[in-house]
Formats: structure tokens, C-alpha cells, sequence
């Protein structure tokens, strides 16, 4: 059986952490400016966003920045194709909608039940890894290798 280093095993941990969140209704003044949102537009605001921005999909993800009585702003990352390094990916575009063009409007909230699991699930995975880790490290010699019969000296 192969086993999965302890480095590899750390790299699923922030996708598998995003997953405790789930969106949770909300009203928009109820939303404080700064705060992550995530709206859901209707056929006339996935045609004004094809105006404004490269983005095509009828939800958008991002953080409100100020709400009127008929109009909603967020700011959302740029979208970016692969090539164009991590510095494009923290450019962030601006974009109005009228509240009318907007269907839904949901928060990111901490599921309790997900993040207990996740969190019984990373605990039991480190039991058994980080053993075999320091055992991996700690074991210089090979397995036929007799224990190495010079006392350990420090030289000062």
C-alpha cells in the first residue's frame, strides 16, 4: 500500500476547510459593507455583467462595497486565465448592479456539523501520519543495518 507523504496531505487541507462554509440566506441590509457575498443575477444582470466584465456566469462572489436604495456594488476578483501569474489574481474589479437584477444574495456561514467532521477526520489522519513521519526521519538505516555501536559525542 503507498502511503501519502505528510507535505501531500497538508495540500488538501484549505480546499477541504472552504468546504465547511455554506451559503446562507441574507438580506441585503442586513449585509455591513466589507462583508463576502454571494449573488445570484437575474437574465438582465447577466446582460449588464457581459457589458462590464469578462465574466459570463450568473453568480458572482465578492465583497459588498456600498448599497443604495436601487443599486448594490461588490468588488470581486479579477477573473484571469492560468498563464497570468498569482499577481493578477489579487487585482480586484468593481461592478454595479440595480437590486432589481439581482435574484439572490447569500453569506458565507461556518457549518458546525461539516467542520466537526473535517476536523475529527484531519485529527485521525495525523495520528497515523506523523508517527510514520518522525519514524522516517528518526530511521537513517537501512532495515539490514546493524545499530551503530559508537557512543553519540558532542565536540566542544
Amino acid at each position: 500500500m503507498r502511503q501519502i507523504p505528510l507535505y501531500q496531505a497538508l495540500i488538501l487541507l484549505p480546499p477541504i476547510l472552504l468546504g465547511c462554509y455554506l451559503p446562507d440566506p441574507a438580506d441585503l441590509p442586513m449585509v455591513a459593507p466589507g462583508d463576502e457575498v454571494r449573488i445570484v443575477l437575474s437574465g438582465r444582470g447577466i446582460e449588464h455583467l457581459r457589458e462590464i466584465s469578462a465574466e459570463t456566469l450568473g453568480e458572482l462572489e465578492g465583497r459588498l462595497q456600498s448599497l443604495t436604495e436601487d443599486s448594490v456594488t461588490i468588488t470581486t476578483r479579477l477573473s484571469r486565465p492560468a498563464y497570468a501569474g498569482p499577481t493578477l489574481g489579487n487585482l480586484r474589479q468593481i461592478l454595479t448592479f440595480a437590486r432589481a437584477d439581482i435574484l439572490e444574495v447569500s453569506v458565507p456561514k461556518l457549518d458546525r456539523v461539516r467542520t466537526t467532521i473535517v476536523v475529527g477526520g484531519i485529527v485521525v489522519a495525523a495520528a497515523f501520519l506523523v508517527p510514520g513521519f518522525f519514524k522516517l526521519i528518526g530511521n537513517s538505516q537501512g532495515p539490514d543495518d546493524p545499530p551503530d555501536p559508537t557512543p553519540f559525542r558532542i565536540r566542544r
